[in-house]
């Protein structure tokens, strides 16, 4: 009898050790699922570091901001980037303003609130003008005539 109960429990001993061993190939299996979601993880946050910084850079890199043109009595609101020459800033003004027959800036003049005459090769950086400044677009002398 004792053998008998000897060797169940040996049986049972062995059935014992066979469940800590799938239990521990399964918790291995879960560590390794585990370390693969830490990698992506971390790999996710990367990207997200990457394209914050990006973003930063760019606005940093391209910071617009508004001029006001006054063509014909009438204001514009142009989106400027102020390192960039006025003349691209004028041609948007003169689309906008429907000046389909006289978009050539060199056809215009433009000048500041005080009515001094800018250069449009210049950007709105070198020439201090604030953001929201109001410009005037009129027709240079001459260039209304006919044709």
């Amino acid at each position: 009898m004792e053998e008998k109960r000897e060797h169940e429990l040996e049986r049972e001993l062995e059935r014992e050790h066979k469940r800590e061993e799938t239990t521990e190939r399964e918790l291995e299996k879960v560590h390794e699922l585990e370390r693969e979601l830490d990698k992506e993880l971390e790999e996710e946050h990367r990207t997200e570091e990457k394209i914050e910084q990006e973003i930063e850079a760019e606005r940093h890199h391209h910071h617009r901001f508004f001029l006001v043109f006054i063509v014909n009595g009438e204001d514009f609101r142009i989106d400027v980037d102020p390192s960039s020459p006025l003349r691209h800033a004028v041609e948007k003004a003169l689309v906008e303003s429907g000046n389909s027959g006289r978009q050539d800036p060199s056809q215009w003049e433009l000048r500041d609130s005080a009515g001094l005459l800018l250069d449009m090769q210049r950007s709105a950086k070198e020439l201090r003008l604030d953001d929201g400044a109001r410009l005037f677009l009129s027709l240079r002398v001459g260039a209304g005539g006919c044709k």
